[in-house]
């Protein structure tokens, strides 16, 4: 999932909400203006055994499972190296833009656990289930992915909300405590360390 990322003045997180750039409200005039995150349950794929017990999924896959900054407005700084040598930076954004920083969470994870911890959904949803889920995720709770077409129609989407849902997931890591919980074989409920 993507979001729209707020700092307070001295660069620390001040909070998000829901990445969606609705019809003529773009960052860019190069850009589509109707970007915005996905999210939703697949009509296609099963629920995965991770996944029992969330709401409104029903039988079926959910998605996203987690999110990052994805706003143009707010996005990743690129630096480019020009093919005569020289740095560009740009601005970069779009959930194709987050999912480096999940990779990099991943592999900081597997470094810090001493090996290749493999999928990862399982461990996100145990600590997303867990007591510490407020420190390892930034919980998403405001704005929708719903938007309107300059034809006018409207395309519904979803509405964050407290703890997992259909646009932000489990929301954004707070990655100094998720990386290390990330490697930690420890099962809700069972005392040691979650």
């Amino acid at each position: 999932g993507g979001t729209r990322l707020t700092v307070r003045h001295d660069g620390a997180y001040r909070d998000e909400s829901v990445w969606n750039d609705n019809a003529g409200h773009g960052p860019h005039p190069s850009f589509s203006y109707l970007q915005a995150t996905g999210g939703g349950i697949s009509v296609r794929y099963p629920r995965p055994s991770y996944q029992r017990g969330l709401p409104v999924i029903g039988h079926h896959r959910g998605v996203p499972d987690v999110a990052a900054d994805a706003a143009y407005a707010s996005g990743l700084a690129l630096v480019q190296v020009a093919p005569n040598g020289h740095q560009v930076t740009s601005l970069g954004g779009g959930t194709s833009a987050s999912v480096p920083l999940w990779a990099g969470i991943a592999a900081l994870a597997n470094q810090a656990a001493h090996r290749n911890l493999g999928f990862l959904n399982e461990a996100l949803y145990r600590i997303g289930h867990s007591r510490r889920y407020h420190d390892a995720f930034h919980d998403i709770t405001h704005g929708n992915n719903t938007v309107t077409l300059p034809s006018g129609k409207r395309i519904n989407g979803y509405r964050a909300h407290a703890g997992w849902d259909l646009v932000t997931g489990w929301g954004t890591p707070n990655a100094r405590v998720l990386v290390p919980l990330l490697g930690k074989d420890v099962r809700p409920g069972d005392g040691r360390g979650l």
